[in-house]
C-alpha cells in the first residue's frame, strides 16, 4: 500500500520508492538532517549512493539529476515536517 496515494501517479512511484529506500536503509536521519553545500544531486557521500541504489533495487530506474535531488529534499521535508504536513503542503499547491 503506498503512503503517496494523493501524490499524482507520475510522482507516486519516485516518492515511495525513495520513502521505502530510506526506511530501509534506516538512514532518516542523514537525510533529515544533510545540509552539504553540493546538494544531493552533487553529493558524494555513499549513503546518498546507497539510497539511489535502493531507490533502482525497488523498482524506479527513471530518475534524472534533479528528479532524485527533489525527491531526496522531499523525503528531508517529511522528515522535519512529518507526512500529515507534506501531505497538507503537497495538496494545497
Amino acid at each position: 500500500m503506498s503512503k503517496f496515494n494523493f501524490v499524482n501517479e507520475s510522482d507516486r512511484k519516485m516518492l515511495q520508492t525513495a520513502f521505502d529506500a530510506v526506511t530501509q536503509l534506516e538512514l532518516w536521519d542523514f537525510v533529515t538532517n544533510f545540509n552539504e553545500e553540493n546538494g544531493f544531486m552533487f553529493s558524494k557521500s555513499p549513503n546518498v549512493d546507497r539510497i539511489y541504489s535502493k531507490i533502482e533495487q525497488l523498482g524506479y530506474n527513471g530518475h534524472s539529476g534533479s528528479s532524485f535531488a527533489w525527491t531526496l529534499r522531499t523525503m528531508q521535508y517529511i522528515g522535519k515536517h512529518g507526512m500529515d504536513n507534506f501531505i497538507l503542503a503537497y495538496t494545497s499547491r
